[in-house]
């Protein structure tokens, strides 16, 4: 979301300054003529606008463990969720590395609990809102995306990998610790890191070998160029720095059947603050605290 703020000029100000006074006294008229016209009044009502969403209610228990999912080719989705009181518990935009919502959260109390389909941009269009008790996987992931949001990188390649443990065929979850080993690094490197030559050679082939099992994974699933954008930012890494560990690497053999571009420019690692991989879950700050 952006803000703009410009100054306006002086002659703007007087500008806008006759231009109010003009309208108080137009609407001084204007009021004369509303009362005149009171009679002719058919339908007069109060009423009000409310935002673009969608609310969906659903009982649970205390102690259960939910998964709220919103997903839209259409429009950027925002997911929301009320308890029993109608207090706003929490919050989501983006998630592992989607423009969809998904919110993963233990709820304290047994009642009728609300989630609320809406989008980012005020537009609608086609989506899809499932509930359902959290798998243990979603747990497992949802653990690992909180810690990169946190920045606490060390223990989402931790939860990173015990989800791909537990579900090897999520191309999000090998692109979240991918990330995270990025941000790991850096946050520890002593040295100013503006290329992936200045990162470890470990942390490289590491993020090398997520990257390809997600392209692999995402050309799977029929997402063609995603795919190969990922393998086009894994020769990045490798093209940076070929030393003969890595030449000799099963990594840094391309595959025919891929579309691997040797000649991509070097450039800044794209290593962002919150681990690359969307805003996260958000809990609505206490008012009280």
């Amino acid at each position: 979301m952006r803000f703009m703020s410009e100054k306006l000029s002086s002659f703007a100000s007087q500008k806008i300054t006759k231009g109010l006074v003009a309208a108080m006294t137009l609407a001084g008229v204007a009021g004369i003529a509303h009362q005149a016209a009171l009679a002719q009044v058919v339908i007069q009502q109060e009423g009000r606008l409310a935002p673009v969403e969608d609310t969906y209610s659903f009982e649970a228990e205390a102690g259960q463990i939910m998964t709220i999912e919103l997903q839209s080719e259409e429009f950027d989705p925002i997911l929301v969720l009320k308890g029993p009181s109608g207090e706003v518990l929490i919050s989501n935009d983006d998630y592992g590395g989607t423009l969809n919502s998904t919110i993963v959260i233990e709820l304290s109390e047994a009642g009728t609990y609300s989630a609320i389909a809406s989008s980012f941009s005020g537009l609608g269009g086609s989506y899809q809102i499932e509930v359902r008790p959290a798998s243990e996987y979603e747990q497992v992931f949802s653990r690992a995306y909180n810690y990169s949001i946190s920045e606490d990188f060390a223990d989402a390649v931790e939860a990173y990998s015990a989800a791909i443990a537990l579900d090897d065929t999520d191309p999000g979850a090998y692109l979240g610790r991918a990330e995270s080993r990025i941000n790991l690094a850096y946050i520890n490197s002593e040295i100013e890191v503006t290329n992936p030559s200045d990162l470890p050679q470990s942390t490289i082939e590491a993020v090398v070998s997520d990257y390809q099992t997600a392209a692999d994974l995402l050309e799977q699933q029929g997402e063609t160029a995603s795919a190969m954008s990922l393998r086009q930012e894994a020769q990045f890494f490798l093209g940076a720095d070929q030393t003969p560990s890595t030449a000799n690497s099963p990594l840094s053999r391309p595959n025919p059947e891929q579309d691997v571009r040797p000649d991509v420019p070097t450039g800044p690692i794209p290593v962002e603050p919150d681990g690359g991989i969307g805003d996260g879950a958000t809990p609505i700050p206490n008012e009280s605290e």
